[in-house]
């Protein structure tokens, strides 16, 4: 059980404020309700805005001898304060990305998008893996899981220490497989692979025939070799349908996956756009392809 420490909530800000290169925002500033936009549950006693994952050590240190809670809220991920004196931590200025070229690994901040790491590789012709790849690329199981590829963590310890655990270390086990942890991540260290050659397609579809059309397409994605993702939604101007399919390179017979898909909805597409792409660029919307036309 955690009690509450002598200092008040101004004389715990005051504090903090004092010792971390971040910000501090407290109840009644201007700008708390934006601080705090798309927070649940109780009102956080004070937020912190961390600059670097010292500060991150330093609110930690200083939570502890005053008696709060430390909670960090993760860019993209929804945040709940459960108790009453929780001094949140915004990470947002973490959401960083280092690559060594040389030895093929990511080093990732807290709350970094998988698309920042991917974006961060691309230039160096080398790409991640993730749990979710088949999200938003050809999928991770094509690969190592990647979970396997994590080198080591960084993490922030309840006295505020910052420490690495590596494979070597019995706690490296239990952090990648989001077990009880020794204290906060702040990064990660994981090896990144070599892009692979990725195929990328669109195929248009008026709406007029959108109940045919996804019908078929669900029977067809089923049948989708495990190298291939596909996904389908509403198009820019509200009135027709865009498959998406995406495949590793190597695998092959990609222009038969393609010219399937028409026949398998039993309707001609308004368009297609066909070409090379990268996971990255899979991952941002883009496809670099000249827009054909399917004969038929």
């Amino acid at each position: 059980m955690i009690t509450a420490g002598p200092l008040s909530t101004s004389d715990l800000a005051a504090t903090v404020r004092a010792s971390i290169h971040g910000d501090v925002v407290v109840p009644g500033d201007p700008s708390f309700p934006a601080a705090v936009f798309g927070i649940t549950g109780a009102t956080p006693e004070l937020v912190v805005v961390a600059a670097d994952a010292t500060d991150i050590g330093r609110v930690a240190e200083l939570a502890g001898r005053a008696g709060r809670r430390v909670l960090a809220q993760i860019t993209g991920r929804p945040t709940e304060v459960t108790a009453e004196r929780t001094i949140l931590v915004i990470t947002r200025l973490l959401a960083r990305v280092r690559i060594d070229a040389a030895r093929r690994t990511a080093t990732i901040g807290i709350g970094a998008s998988w698309r920042q790491v991917l974006d961060a590789a691309e230039p160096f012709g080398l790409t991640a893996l993730s749990a979710a790849a088949d999200v938003v690329a050809p999928r991770a199981t094509a690969f190592a899981f990647a979970a396997d590829r994590i080198r080591s963590f960084e993490v922030i310890t309840a006295t505020g220490e910052q420490r690495r655990v590596g494979r070597d270390d019995p706690r490296f086990y239990a952090l990648r497989h989001g077990q009880t942890a020794p204290g906060l991540v702040v990064a990660m260290t994981l090896d990144l692979v070599p892009q692979p050659s990725v195929m990328v397609a669109e195929l248009t579809f008026a709406g007029a025939d959108a109940e045919p059309v996804l019908a078929g397409w669900q029977r067809w994605a089923v049948r989708l070799p495990r190298t291939a993702v596909t996904g389908i939604a509403v198009g820019p101007d509200g009135d027709t349908l865009v498959i998406r399919v995406a495949q590793i390179h190597r695998a092959g017979g990609w222009d038969a996956l393609v010219a399937s898909l028409p026949a398998a909805v039993g309707a001609r597409p308004v368009h297609v756009t066909t070409g090379p792409a990268t996971t990255a660029a899979v991952a941002r919307g883009d496809v670099v392809a000249d827009r054909l036309a399917l004969a038929g």
